[in-house]
Parts: C-alpha cells; sequence; structure tokens
C-alpha cells in the first residue's frame, strides 16, 4: 500500500500544492495575461487606459486654454497708458481685471494638478495590470502553498501573507481599472453634460488681446493706442462675468471628477478588499 493511500491527508495536500505551483508558475510566465489579450478584444486596463487618455488629453488641452488667457490679461493688466500732455504719471486701467486674472491662475493650477493626476492614474493602471497577475499571484499562490507545510504560527504567518498578496493581486488587476470605469460612467452622468457646456463656452469666448507698444513709441503712438486700449479692456471687462462662470464651472466639475468621485470609488474597493481579507484570514486570538 502505497504512502498517499495510507494518508488521504497527505494526497490531498499534496494535489493542492501542485495545482497551486502550477497556477504560480503560469502566472509567472504571463500565461494568463496572454489568454486575456488573446479572448478580449480590449482588456480592462485596456478600457480603462482609454477613459484616462482621453481625460489627459481634455485637462491639458484646457490647462494651456487657461495659461493662454492668463497671459492675455496679464498683457492688459500690464499695459500703462500716459495720462495726457503735460500731466506726469501713468494710468492702468487693466488692474480691473486682478480677480478674473488670479481665478484663472487658480484654475490653471486645477487643471496642472488634474493633468498630473491622470497621468499618474494611466501609470498606476498600467502597473496593476503588469503585475497583478504576474507578480502578486504567485507570490501569494506561494506563500499559500508554504503555508500548508509551515507548523505553527509560521505556517499561519505564511498563509495570511499570501492572501493578503491575492487579495491585492485583484484589486491590482480588476479594482483599479473598475475604479477608473465606474468613476468615468457615475461622471458622464453627472458632471460631463457641465463639462462639454463649459467647455463649448470657452471655446467661444472672445477674449482679445491688447495691443503692444515698442520701446522706442513715441508720444503720440501712445496716446493713439491708448483708445484701443481703453477699448480692449471694457471688451474683456465685459466678457469676464462669462468667464468667470465658466471657469467656476469647469473647476468644480474636474474637482468631482479627478478627486471626489476617484477617493469614494477607491474608498469602496478598500473596503471591499478588507472584508474580503478579513473573511478569509482568521483573526489572531
Amino acid at each position: 500500500m502505497s504512502v498517499f493511500a495510507r494518508f488521504p491527508a497527505l494526497r490531498t495536500r499534496t494535489a493542492a500544492t501542485l495545482l497551486l505551483l502550477l497556477a504560480a508558475l503560469a502566472g509567472g510566465l504571463g500565461l494568463f495575461d496572454r489568454i486575456e489579450r488573446g479572448v478580449l478584444p480590449v482588456t480592462l486596463a485596456g478600457k480603462a487606459e482609454q477613459a484616462l487618455e482621453t481625460n489627459l488629453t481634455r485637462a491639458a488641452a484646457l490647462f494651456a486654454s487657461a495659461r493662454a488667457l492668463n497671459a492675455v490679461i496679464s498683457v492688459a493688466q500690464s499695459t500703462q497708458v500716459s495720462a495726457g500732455v503735460g500731466v506726469q504719471g501713468t494710468l492702468g486701467p487693466g488692474q480691473v481685471l486682478d480677480p478674473l486674472n488670479d481665478l484663472v491662475e487658480r484654475f490653471s493650477a486645477v487643471m496642472l494638478t488634474a493633468t498630473v493626476a491622470l497621468g499618474g492614474s494611466v501609470l498606476l493602471v498600467q502597473a496593476g495590470d503588469l503585475f497583478g497577475l504576474g507578480t502578486l499571484l504567485p507570490a501569494g499562490l506561494v506563500l499559500v502553498t508554504l503555508a500548508q507545510w509551515l507548523p505553527g504560527s509560521v505556517g499561519g504567518g505564511a498563509r495570511r501573507a499570501g492572501l493578503i498578496l491575492l487579495v491585492a493581486a485583484l484589486v491590482a488587476k480588476l479594482g483599479l481599472p473598475l475604479t477608473v470605469l465606474a468613476t468615468e460612467s457615475v461622471a458622464e452622468r453627472l458632471v460631463e453634460p457641465q463639462i462639454a457646456a463649459a467647455e463649448t463656452r470657452l471655446q467661444g469666448l472672445e477674449v482679445p488681446a491688447a495691443p503692444g507698444l515698442g520701446p522706442d513709441a513715441g508720444w503720440a503712438e501712445r496716446l493713439k493706442a491708448a483708445g484701443d486700449i481703453t477699448a480692449q479692456i471694457e471688451r474683456l471687462a465685459s466678457a469676464a462675468g462669462g468667464l468667470a462662470d465658466t471657469v467656476i464651472d469647469l473647476t468644480v466639475a474636474y474637482a468631482l471628477k479627478i478627486v471626489v468621485l476617484p477617493l469614494i470609488t477607491l474608498w469602496l474597493v478598500a473596503r471591499l478588499a478588507e472584508v474580503l481579507i478579513a473573511g478569509l484570514v482568521p483573526r489572531r486570538e
């Protein structure tokens, strides 16, 4: 009679060890990732990356627009108009645009932050797709396999560490892309109409540029340009209300889309992972 026949538990443990090690080897060799890419036209991580890249392109374009607006308003602000012939001093009518310029500067900072956050999210999703099943899963399976053969608290610690790595692999491979796609789905219904309308208003806004004068311009040229500068500043001031509303709408919408919604979704994923780990790993007495 063989040893396996005399000890059924040993046979079961050995079979489970072989299966777990084969799965770990398949994951380490990238077979699971290859199967996913061969079966699905677009992987879950691929869909998430596409959504992030689209948002990244839009955020970068809005950042460029904000910087251009800031430059135009700054030129108008810095324009000094001569008070007149025989009168000492200059006037700075563009200073009325100070609040608008501050608002546009803050908006450009928000869009820069959104661009950086979206770029980091793309890298995070790519890393999860690369290391989820290729590194974390094999490491977790190996530890769970060793836990079957290690005695006492050492085996229990290996099992806990292995199960935590398995949950981390699922979060990296599935949780991160699902977080991105769920956030995008909610944002599409909640804030996307507001973003689209604000972007349309921003693109249709005609913001004139203040005329520039060379350093060698004479007093006659400066007096001639004064009327043009005043008129352009008046047009900028008249557009300030609509521009401020557009900037505020975009700032609030992108704060919700890039910061608030992803944090809520990540919190839900973390809570789910915590519950899953607590159910798999028994508490220490």
